[in-house]
């Protein structure tokens, strides 16, 4: 297997620590939005996973918050010929089915599959998509390509191709092939961290202070060309706002999923800096849900879900 193809801040994350899956109970938390919404702690993260965030919060002394990954991604996770997505990814996972297919959680092409997604979400995913298409390859055939074998460079010369085979399951579905070097992995969500609170006093997010990485990918063919290798490096790379814990966090939580784990690409689940770190798109809700991990047990429980204005901000003052 190679395993160079990762991006260098997340190739630091690479390492196997013995661990082991505990028994997961489902826990749910009625949000109050209108008494419309009931999510779940499965909702957030993997529940084979769960156990890891609640040992890297107990480990690093702080609050880990967890966006919402949405059940349609996990459970793709942990799957062979599956990958989280990485950082220079920016295209959105689907909502729905495509008719009969199981596409729904797996990133996927907004034009060939506008039905995928929401109408509400069918706007942005499509500005992504084409923000993005530098790095992904979309054949122009309906015979798309063999996903248990490596693509020749030749055939593609990007890190991502689009199954374009009519009655594919996955049509449609980007897949990781990173110029060929790698047998094609579909991608799903990955775990975005909302934010990472120190343990033992206030959190004031205007306060937070976070370092600019910058990634870019580590591996490119034998065949290519200095130049292109040179081009290549410097139109694929994408910046990451890091607080202090960010890099450990992140660490503890993949080397404890790859430790349980057949395929290494698989376990890569925490990829980027938090949310709270960067200047948030206008449309992005700076109180969404979000799944909160905590370092000491509070009533007997380890996490707890926050929505609204009102809990985000208790909870930051607490903390």
């Amino acid at each position: 297997m190679i395993l160079g193809c990762f991006f260098k801040y997340v190739l630091h994350r690479l390492g196997f620590v013995t661990g082991c899956f505990f028994e997961f109970i489902c826990k749910s938390e009625i949000l109050t939005k209108g008494n419309k919404m009931k999510l779940e702690y499965n909702d957030f993260v993997h529940p084979k996973h769960f156990d890891y965030f609640v040992a890297a919060a107990k480990e690093c002394k702080c609050h880990i918050l967890v966006r919402k990954t949405g059940r349609a991604s996990l459970i793709w996770v942990g799957r062979p010929g599956y990958t989280g997505k990485r950082a220079d990814l920016k295209a959105k996972t689907s909502d729905h089915n495509g008719g009969q297919f199981p596409i729904a959680g797996l990133v996927c092409s907004p034009f060939l599959c506008p039905q995928a997604f929401t109408a509400d979400r069918l706007g942005k995913a499509r500005e992504l998509w084409v923000g993005n298409a530098r790095l992904i390859t979309t054949p122009n055939n309906n015979t798309g390509f063999d996903d248990t074998r490596a693509i020749p460079f030749s055939a593609c010369r990007t890190p991502y191709i689009v199954q374009t085979k009519r009655g594919h399951k996955h049509y449609g579905c980007v897949a990781l092939v990173e110029m060929g070097l790698l047998t094609p992995r579909y991608v799903h969500g990955d775990y975005d961290l909302f934010a990472i609170l120190p343990e033992g006093k206030p959190f004031d997010a205007k306060k937070v202070n976070p370092v600019k990485l910058t990634l870019g990918s580590s591996m490119t063919p034998g065949t290519m060309t200095l130049p292109e290798r040179l081009r290549f490096s410097d139109d694929n790379l994408v910046e990451s706002d890091e607080g202090p814990l960010t890099f450990r966090v992140g660490t503890y939580i993949n080397n404890r999923i790859a430790a349980t784990s057949t395929d290494v690409l698989g376990a890569l689940m925490v990829n980027h800096g938090e949310a709270i770190n960067r200047k948030m798109d206008e449309d992005e809700d700076r109180y969404q849900p979000v799944l909160a991990f905590m370092p000491k047990p509070v009533n007997g429980q380890e996490a707890r879900i926050l929505s609204g204005k009102t809990e985000h901000e208790q909870y930051y003052y607490n903390a």
